[in-house]
């Protein structure tokens, strides 16, 4: 691509269904020496322009944040909905991403368990939808989407470094970790003792620290083998 240039130590974090960019700020503030990064807002669930929701179009959309900002490709790491769709720009873009994290995702949500979630969502009032960033009509469509995906059957298509986390106790997205770093050729499993869905807030620390870890491995890797 004409115009832009290959910086491998910059992230772009992706957030959660409910959450905000901001939820990633403890871990922008945390990045190795020589690592910068940003967090954008996952297009389709947040701010006032909105698009209905896919995984592949908010991907799509993420691309076009990387080529306003000049970059070629970045490391990705998400949580929740943000993993899944960086799991899906890994796959339709492949040449953009130079590795991936991927912590509490889902690679074929389970049906029982999504139409439990939109029956919470149908009994909640109004503003308290509305105080998690979305209508209800927004999150109701928004899980619609959701249920409708399906990765396994490419995620042998990924051949970058990848980390997959999830917390013990996020119990609901265990399962899909499990098969999401099985199937991903060379993609490590950590199982994060203690922590639940959102841990990269509610553990702060201990999630970066865990980022650190992991890029510091990859340049340990680049310093090997220099033409990586």
């Amino acid at each position: 691509m004409a115009g832009v240039t290959d910086d491998a130590r910059t992230v772009m974090f992706l957030h959660g269904l409910g959450a905000s960019p901001s939820s990633w700020d403890a871990q922008l503030t945390a990045l190795p020496p020589g690592y910068t990064g940003f967090a954008p807002p996952v297009p389709g669930i947040t701010g006032a322009a909105r698009t209905p929701f896919t995984v592949q179009g908010a991907a799509r959309s993420l691309v076009d944040d990387l080529d306003a900002r000049n970059l070629d490709r970045v490391h990705l790491c998400g949580l929740s909905l943000g993993a899944m769709t960086a799991t899906q720009l890994a796959l339709d873009h492949p040449d953009r991403v130079a590795s991936l994290v991927l912590s509490g995702t889902q690679v074929r949500p389970n049906p029982v368990l999504m139409a439990v979630q939109r029956g919470v969502i149908r009994l909640l009032p109004e503003r308290v939808a509305a105080g998690m960033g979305l209508t209800k009509a927004d999150w109701l469509a928004v899980l619609r989407s959701i249920s409708r995906v399906d990765t396994v059957p490419r995620l042998r298509e990924i051949h970058v470094p990848t980390l997959v986390l999830c917390g013990s106790r996020d119990v609901a997205n265990l399962p899909a970790a499990r098969r999401l770093a099985h199937e991903v050729p060379g993609a490590r499993l950590q199982v994060v003792p203690g922590a639940g869905h959102p841990w990269n807030e509610q553990h702060p620390e201990s999630f970066s620290a865990t980022l650190s870890e992991f890029y510091g491995r990859l340049d340990d890797e680049r310093a090997i083998v220099p033409d990586a």
